[in-house]
C-alpha cells in the first residue's frame, strides 16, 4: 500500500483531526502533548478516531464514528504507518490488521504500558 491518508469518498473511511476538535473543546478533549505524538516509537499503540461510511437500515449513507487502537509499525517522511488493532463495530469491510496512515495530529490518545 502507498503511504497516503485515506479519504472518506475514497476508501470508506477516514481519519478525524484530534488538533482541530482540540481546538473547539479544549477543555473537554484532551490530547497527549504534542512532543510524544511527534516522536512515536514502532510497537507504541495509538487511538485514532476513524469516520467511516456505512449504510443504514433504509439504505441511506451515514458517516459512523469510532475511536480504534492503531500499532505504530513505522514512518515514511511526515506519515506513520500502523496497523489496525480492533474491528470497528459499525462495519465489517474494515478489520484488524488494516494498514492505516496517520499524522501527529490524528493521534487522540497513546496507551503507556506500566
Amino acid at each position: 500500500m502507498e503511504a497516503v491518508l485515506a479519504e472518506i469518498d475514497r476508501d470508506g473511511w477516514e481519519l478525524d483531526d484530534a488538533e482541530a476538535i482540540h481546538a473547539e473543546h479544549p477543555t473537554s478533549f484532551w490530547l497527549p502533548p504534542r512532543e510524544a505524538r511527534n516522536t512515536l516509537q514502532a510497537q507504541q499503540l495509538v487511538k485514532l478516531i476513524f469516520r467511516i461510511l456505512t449504510t443504514d437500515e433504509h439504505g441511506s449513507e451515514e458517516v459512523s464514528v469510532e475511536r480504534m487502537w492503531v500499532i505504530v509499525k513505522g514512518r515514511v517522511g511526515d506519515l506513520y504507518i500502523g496497523q489496525l488493532d480492533n474491528d470497528p463495530y459499525c462495519t465489517d469491510a474494515i478489520k484488524a490488521g488494516m494498514e492505516v496512515c496517520f499524522l501527529p495530529n490524528h493521534v487522540i490518545d497513546i496507551y503507556e504500558q506500566s
